[in-house]
């Protein structure tokens, strides 16, 4: 679906729930999400899991925790060696992205 444009980036690894996930340095966390098949990220007030959808900072539909505790776009930050987030999800809506 994605194709990096910049072969020359390293490579990384992010921890998503503190599972290991290799990525490009200076890619944006919604691109690796996506690139990893994890399409959804964040469940609305009726349970609805909602993800990456603009992938410019308008729809706030790829909400993530980062390791510090902030809230943030996937969409608007870049992916760092070692970097932890997490998928606000419940589990259930977890079960059904990753299945």
């Amino acid at each position: 679906m994605f194709r990096s444009s910049n072969s020359d980036k390293c490579n990384i690894t992010i921890f998503v729930d503190d599972k290991a996930v290799t990525a490009r340095a200076g890619d944006l966390i919604a691109t690796i999400l996506l690139n990893h098949g994890i399409a959804a990220v964040y469940p609305t007030l009726d349970g609805v899991a909602r993800g990456p959808y603009c992938l410019m900072g308008v729809c706030f539909d790829c909400l993530i925790r980062c390791e510090d505790g902030r809230i943030e776009q996937a969409c608007q930050i870049y992916a760092e060696d070692g970097m932890k987030i997490y998928l606000p999800l419940t589990d259930q809506s977890k079960k059904d992205v990753y299945e």
